[in-house]
């Protein structure tokens, strides 16, 4: 059977999806760290708000992973909404 390229483009464009999704809330983690530890150094303040901007970017990271799947699976259903087909 002859490869078609748009189905390996297909492939190889989810492995890439997939595969960044594990990277996104460690970074939100450490960018929530890296601020918070900023601004407690400039209000010279307790790790409080470290503590609370790591807890808001592993939230806004697991919020993240959630929306690119839900994007994902809407995507493998069919169900794009407004593709310009003129098909009903």
């Amino acid at each position: 059977m002859p490869r078609t390229p748009g189905k390996l483009t297909s492939v190889w464009a989810q492995i890439g999806l997939y595969s960044s999704l594990g990277f996104i809330v460690p970074a939100g983690a450490v960018g929530g760290y890296i601020a918070g530890w900023a601004l407690d150094g400039w209000l010279h303040t307790t790790p409080v708000l470290a503590m609370i901007m790591t807890l808001l970017g592993v939230a806004s990271g697991i919020i993240e992973v959630l929306r690119i799947l839900f994007r994902a699976e809407k995507d493998a259903d069919g169900d794009s909404a407004g593709t310009g087909s003129g098909q009903g």
